[in-house]
C-alpha cells in the first residue's frame, strides 16, 4: 500500500461515517417533527441524559456497550417526570400521546 492509498482509504472511512450521521439525523428529524410537545420533550430529555452519561466517562460508555444500559445511564428527575407524564397520559387514552407512542412503536 502506498501513502496515497492509505489517505484515500481514510477519506472513504470519514465520508462513510459522515454519511451515516447525515442519514441518522434525517431519520431523527422525520420522527421528531411528527411528535407532539409532551412526547418530544420526554424523548429529547432521555436523549440528553443518555448522551450526557456517555460523554461523562468511559465507564458509562463501556457499561452501555456491553448491554448494561440500566446501570450506565441515570435519568434526571426532570426526565423521569416527563416520561411518567407521557406514560400516564398514554395509558389514560390521550389520543395525541397514544398516536405518538404508536408511531414510535411503543405499546403500553
Amino acid at each position: 500500500m502506498s501513502l496515497w492509498s492509505d489517505i484515500e482509504n481514510a477519506g472513504m472511512k470519514v465520508e462513510n461515517f459522515l454519511q451515516s450521521i447525515s442519514n441518522g439525523a434525517q431519520r431523527l428529524q422525520k420522527i421528531y417533527s411528527a411528535l407532539s410537545g409532551p412526547v418530544l420533550a420526554a424523548v429529547a430529555a432521555v436523549f440528553y441524559d443518555v448522551v450526557k452519561a456517555v460523554a461523562a466517562g468511559q465507564a458509562a460508555a463501556a457499561a452501555a456497550g456491553t448491554g448494561n444500559v440500566p446501570l450506565a445511564i441515570t435519568l434526571s428527575e426532570t426526565t423521569i417526570g416527563l416520561v411518567q407524564k407521557v406514560v400516564t397520559d398514554g395509558k389514560a387514552g390521550e389520543k395525541t400521546i397514544a398516536a405518538d407512542l404508536s408511531a414510535l412503536g411503543i405499546t403500553l
